[in-house]
């Protein structure tokens, strides 16, 4: 019963063209057949922020964020934020930590599918201030 309300809540999600966390394993991403389809770059005090859309065959898109900070930076923070409103207002989805200057969000879990959500990737690390790609 479970499944069934988990299934059937993904496949509404995705029927509304939501960012959608995924199990992983049955994504076309997970299978390593997508094509790098964009990037959308920021930076500030020595940190990078990168939100990476792959294409995949099975039609959807799925995004992943990357931080990398200044070589003296510790304790990584990147998470995704996902807005249906051009930016106004957004909910920050995949949050991921690290103790190091880089962390990146789990490759194969997030969906990605369109209007009207926009996606971006957004991070700090040891204090600096919050940096945040373009929406896509």
């Amino acid at each position: 019963m479970k499944k069934t309300i988990a299934r059937i809540a993904i496949a509404f999600a995705v029927a509304v063209g939501g960012v959608v966390a995924t199990s992983g394993t049955a994504s076309a991403y997970g299978t390593g057949d997508c094509t790098y389809s964009k990037q959308r770059t920021a930076s500030g005090s020595g940190d990078t922020v990168i939100l990476q859309v792959w294409r995949c065959p099975d039609g959807h898109d799925y995004v992943k964020g990357i931080i990398s900070g200044s070589a003296s930076a510790s304790h990584a923070r990147v998470w995704l934020d996902d807005s249906i409103n051009g930016g106004s207002s957004w909910t920050a989805r995949q949050y991921t930590t690290n103790s190091s200057r880089s962390t990146q969000t789990p490759q194969n879990d997030l969906l990605y599918d369109g209007s009207p959500h926009k996606v971006r990737a957004c991070g700090d690390t040891s204090g600096h201030r919050t940096i945040c790609s373009a929406w896509y």
